[in-house]
């Protein structure tokens, strides 16, 4: 979407849990990390996608704030309870058994929002997960898990920054359910 002399950032919409939240899963990130042959994601990155834009100019970046600010959703609890992965991709997640009408409503409205926009994002059916390791090359994960949970009230556009060695994500926007 960038011109190749426009800078560009590597964006997504999140829900970033609270720190015990991502105290809780980044302790589990490091308990299955042995187990699946990968790596845990650092717990400063733990977080839960909802819309993943990728390389977007700066110079659009007010597009995204627009499309955050227009959704509307109710505040809910986030319960995380089954362990899972996605093969191909190489991610060990921790997911919910049973997602809460209120998350999955958020994410269709930001859906709704980014294409009114024109920002176009990857629309592949929503799956809610925590990435806990990459690089996996172990078994499959698929079992029920002690819960991890927090009240969600908010969520927030993202930057991923590469840095020498490491990935990081920042948050540019928050908004309130």
């Amino acid at each position: 979407m960038a011109s190749p002399a426009e800078p560009a950032a590597r964006v997504f919409f999140a829900i970033v849990p609270p720190p015990a939240a991502q105290a809780a899963l980044a302790e589990l990130a490091r308990s299955i990390a042995p187990r699946v042959k990968g790596r845990p994601v650092p717990v400063d990155n733990m977080h839960l996608t909802l819309a993943f834009v990728g390389a977007w100019p700066g110079s659009r970046m007010p597009d995204l704030h627009v499309a955050g600010a227009a959704v509307r959703g109710e505040p809910f609890r986030l319960t995380l309870d089954t362990l899972g992965g996605f093969r191909r991709s190489g991610i060990a997640w921790l997911g919910p058994s049973h997602p809460p009408p209120q998350l999955v409503t958020l994410a269709a409205a930001l859906g709704d929002a980014l294409r009114s926009e024109g920002v176009p994002y990857d629309a592949r059916v929503f799956r809610p997960h925590v990435s806990l390791a990459r690089r996996v090359h172990g078994r499959r994960l698929e079992e029920i898990v002690d819960p991890v949970t927090w009240d969600v009230d908010a969520f927030s556009l993202m930057e991923s920054k590469s840095r020498p060695g490491a990935v990081r994500y920042e948050a540019l926007a928050n908004w309130p359910l």
